[in-house]
């Protein structure tokens, strides 16, 4: 709908104003007493002809009214405060009912990303340690994101790229045997960023002694993958195409064409025994390292190889990292060298999720049963579900700090809004397993939906399609945290529906029309909590 708004609009203001090039915006209203649509290109138009926005919305109006197209899909067009409301008509909504019937959990896909190879990375924890509650903000939404991208018709593969070489390896194999009272040539500063909790003496106990540090911290790579890192996400319901590998960005040739491409663009210089890039060229605060003196490569550079792998080897026609904010600067240097090397930026988007507090109370609350030093994701989730877990994260924008509430997560009442949003499916569940087991079987179809026409069952079918206009948004402005706003407020008109309108009547036409009202709402509640990686329960 947004689409053919939008293209009504754009026929209109090339006739009136052909030297417009501004963007047309289309919204779904909060407000649905101004209409269900609304778009702000008055205050655009009012520049270039020179009248007030009120006015310049008006004459749009008026030319909208005169053209036959859109005509069976509104029931009014109106001029407001300089913007123009779109109404839907009945008949527009009963045909989207019939097609939310026909489609089922297909209804809300599309194929605008047809062709388009899309990589998405997210989590990529480093492989010393638990996954912590900062690892599911980026973890849930990265997973929720590919979902929503996947309907509408991207190519996606889902990376966790893993940390496996340099420093911290070294660090946490002395960590290791250090636990075991091993005895070793530390500096002082080495000690203080050493890994300690509970599971490095337990990988301390598993290791082999004879083992040096570095393959010490090798082996214990593995095992934290095994068993801390890749069995909780399996258990957090996050799938991963491919596990890449840190070390294998230096086993090909792309490590010596990258410097070689630097050194010719002189962006790279040698002082105090270490290669250093220009990246205060570049947009950063200053230059940066890309190898230590002691001939170790930073991350910085292996972010370098690793992005040109993504874009030239295997050729994704677009990147999205999903990184935590303390990023931030990386974000920018990595951007600037890359353009520098001939990557196109519009192919490269990254995501910066802020950090998450756990609160009780309104105190901020720290538990842990085994490392004692931090809370790890899967304690959080044992804690109160992976169901709440997930749709918390989700609720709030990732550009926002957020407060984790766990007695609201735990409570099972409708003060709880996954609680809420499931108790509206299990709803649904119930009136339609009850048609099912009475004698007289109600065949539920189409038909008869002229029969809808009250406020509540006009407003649920309203709230009912606008989920793929959402899905489309979220594919371009990555704003996955509307996905559960969204469905709370579905269940909302759902339970207001309900509470308003009796279902099973002495009416069996009537019966057979709100019966497909209620078929709808359940698989468009469900298509936005599988999306979620939500269960739809059938009984609450």
């Amino acid at each position: 709908m947004i689409e053919l708004i939008k293209t009504l609009l754009a026929d209109i203001t090339r006739k009136i104003a052909p030297n417009f090039t501004g963007e047309i915006v289309v919204k779904i209203t909060e407000n649905k007493n101004q209409g269900d649509y609304t778009s702000n290109v008055a205050f655009a138009l009012s520049k270039i002809l020179k009248k007030s926005s009120q006015i310049a919305a008006e004459e749009l109006v008026k030319k909208l009214k005169f053209s036959t197209a859109g005509k069976k899909e509104f029931s009014k067009i109106e001029a407001q405060n300089g913007f123009i409301n779109f109404f839907l008509s009945e008949n527009c909504l009963k045909h989207q009912l019939e097609e939310i019937l026909r489609l089922k959990n297909k209804y809300g896909n599309s194929n605008i990303g047809k062709n388009c190879k899309t990589q998405i990375e997210f989590i990529s924890a480093n492989p010393t340690g638990p996954l912590t509650i900062g690892n599911g903000r980026g973890g849930f939404y990265g997973d929720v994101l590919a979902n929503v991208l996947k309907t509408q018709g991207y190519k996606i593969t889902r990376e966790f790229y893993i940390n496996d070489r340099g420093g911290q390896i070294l660090a946490l194999g002395r960590s290791i045997k250090l636990a075991r009272g091993e005895k070793l040539d530390l500096e002082k500063t080495e000690s203080e960023n050493l890994y300690r909790g509970d599971y490095i003496n337990a990988l301390a106990e598993q290791i082999d002694k004879n083992l040096s540090v570095e393959e010490t911290g090798q082996r214990a790579v593995d095992l934290i993958l095994s068993t801390h890192i890749k069995p909780v996400i399996k258990k957090l319901g996050i799938k991963y195409n491919v596990w890449f590998s840190e070390k294998s960005l230096y086993k090909n040739g792309i490590y010596q064409r990258v410097m070689g491409d630097l050194m010719q663009k002189d962006l790279i210089y040698e002082a105090d025994g270490a290669t250093w890039m220009k990246t205060s060229e570049l947009g950063d605060s200053e230059d940066r390292v890309l190898i230590k003196s002691n001939g170790d490569e930073t991350y910085f550079m292996s972010d370098i190889l690793y992005h040109l792998n993504k874009f030239e080897i295997r050729k994704f026609d677009k990147v999205i990292d999903v990184w935590g904010a303390d990023h931030h600067g990386d974000m920018l240097r990595l951007s600037g060298v890359l353009k520098v090397l001939g990557v196109d930026l519009g192919r490269l988007i990254i995501l910066l999720n802020q950090f998450v507090r756990l609160v009780l109370g309104g105190k901020e609350f720290k538990f842990s049963k085994r490392a004692g030093t931090f809370i790890t994701l899967e304690e959080l989730v044992d804690e109160v579900g992976l169901d709440a877990t997930r749709f918390f994260f989700l609720m709030y924008s990732i550009n926002t700090h957020m407060d984790f509430d766990l007695a609201l997560a735990k409570e099972r009442s409708q003060k709880n809004p996954v609680y809420y949003v499931q108790y509206a499916h299990a709803r649904i569940t119930s009136i339609l397993v009850k048609i099912k087991n009475q004698k007289s079987k109600i065949k539920i179809t189409n038909q008869n939906l002229k029969l809808l026409n009250t406020e509540p069952e006009l407003n649920l079918m309203r709230k009912l399609i606008e989920l793929p206009e959402i899905l489309i948004d979220i594919s371009k402005n990555y704003e996955v945290h509307r996905l559960p706003r969204y469905a709370l407020e579905l269940a909302r008109e759902f339970h207001n529906f309900y509470e308003k309108e009796r279902v099973i009547t002495e009416d069996k036409n009537l019966t057979i029309a709100r019966l497909s009202l209620v078929m709808a709402t359940k698989i468009v509640l469900a298509n936005t909590l599988n999306l979620m990686g939500i269960k739809s329960p059938d009984k609450m």
